[in-house]
């Protein structure tokens, strides 16, 4: 897949920024906009732009009113379930529904990041959270008025709690089997860039998993399911031209997600 330079994008971003007046829940397109643009400006993915405006194309016309999700958070905040659509994350469900990504892996029993569209997420609100925190202190209670010898080691078995969450968000192939660990170079790019595909070299639609990186064959194999530090699970499904050696290119929905990412060094997991 051929990548637009990402510093390039992210100053397109940044010039566009102001352009438009921009209302709460409506915008009306301009001549010379474009779905990327919009999307942008009002900070929202394109694949959710066409899904709330129920788009097959990429293609506007001046004067044509688009919804830009300015109610869309609030309501989906009282449902008690969300149905993954493409482009989704993780990380974007958590905000649109006032929940943290810890929260919403729990209530779904996720053991990674990796999500896929269709499937049915439970949005649980505040209600699980606390159902779940309750229990643990009356425990602790009901061992020191019964001996008070056993209260230090009562005391001592509930602090490994918090250390397997940290275990969790860490490390989470930890129960997966892993061929290989390797340090790499980690860039990032987004099908919302101008001219981008949606269709990696191995033959996967980004729409329709867009948890993949691209990698050198030569280091990691096409096909192999890593987990990338600080990204997740994913698929090595893509390659690029400035990719050699020990260096990857993940995979995100914005271009503004992109320019945050920026340049790092990463520990990559290849699971068998």
């Amino acid at each position: 897949m051929k990548k637009t330079v990402i510093t390039i994008a992210a100053g397109l971003v940044l010039a566009g920024i102001g352009s438009t007046q921009v209302s709460a829940a409506e915008y009306t397109v301009q001549s010379g906009d474009s779905l990327w643009k919009i999307s942008n400006e009002n900070n929202i993915s394109v694949a959710k732009l066409k899904q709330d405006n129920h788009l097959v194309s990429n293609i506007i016309l001046p004067n044509q009113k688009l919804e830009v999700g300015g109610t869309t958070a609030q309501a989906s905040s009282n449902e008690s379930t969300y149905k993954i659509v493409s482009g989704d994350t993780l990380s974007k469900i958590a905000k649109n529904h006032n929940v943290t990504v810890a929260q919403l892996k729990s209530w779904n029993s996720l053991s990674s990041d990796l999500i896929i569209a269709g499937e049915t997420l439970n949005i649980n609100s505040n209600g699980s959270n606390n159902t779940a925190t309750t229990p643990t202190p009356k425990k602790e209670v009901k061992s020191e008025t019964t001996t008070q010898e056993q209260t230090p080691q009562k005391e001592t078995t509930s602090t490994p709690a918090p250390s397997k969450q940290t275990q969790q968000s860490s490390s989470e192939s930890s129960s997966k089997s892993v061929s290989k660990e390797i340090t790499v170079t980690a860039t990032a790019y987004s099908k919302a860039e101008p001219g981008m595909g949606t269709v990696t070299a191995s033959g996967i639609n980004l729409n329709d998993n867009p948890r993949v990186i691209a990698v050198d064959p030569s280091v990691i194999p096409l096909g192999s399911r890593v987990y990338v530090q600080g990204y997740g699970e994913a698929i090595a499904a893509d390659t690029g031209g400035a990719i050699k050696g020990n260096k990857i290119d993940v995979h995100l929905d914005t271009v503004q997600d992109c320019y945050n990412w920026g340049v790092k060094t990463v520990k990559v997991q290849i699971l068998d």
